[in-house]
């Protein structure tokens, strides 16, 4: 069964959390974070991203590859 969109973002924002060790202001390489996660495929990643950003528990750079972790984010991601 292919994975659902939330499914993709919360894999994605758990190793988003565990690899800043849940710290704020830490900005992570989307392509890094997404091989950790084991999402392989480009429109998994942009789904996974775009979904936890509409969701309001991650913020991407305006202008490189990064995201970091919201409030919000870490908190989800703490359970």
């Amino acid at each position: 069964m292919p994975d659902t969109a939330l499914a993709l973002a919360a894999r994605f924002v758990a190793v988003l959390y565990a690899v800043t060790n849940g710290r704020p202001g830490q900005f992570r390489r989307i392509d890094d974070c997404a091989q950790h996660a084991g999402i392989t495929r480009p429109a998994d990643v942009k789904r996974a991203v775009a979904t936890a950003e509409a969701a309001g528990l991650l913020v991407a750079h305006v202008s490189e590859p990064l995201v970091m972790l919201t409030t919000k984010g870490r908190e989800a991601a703490r359970g």
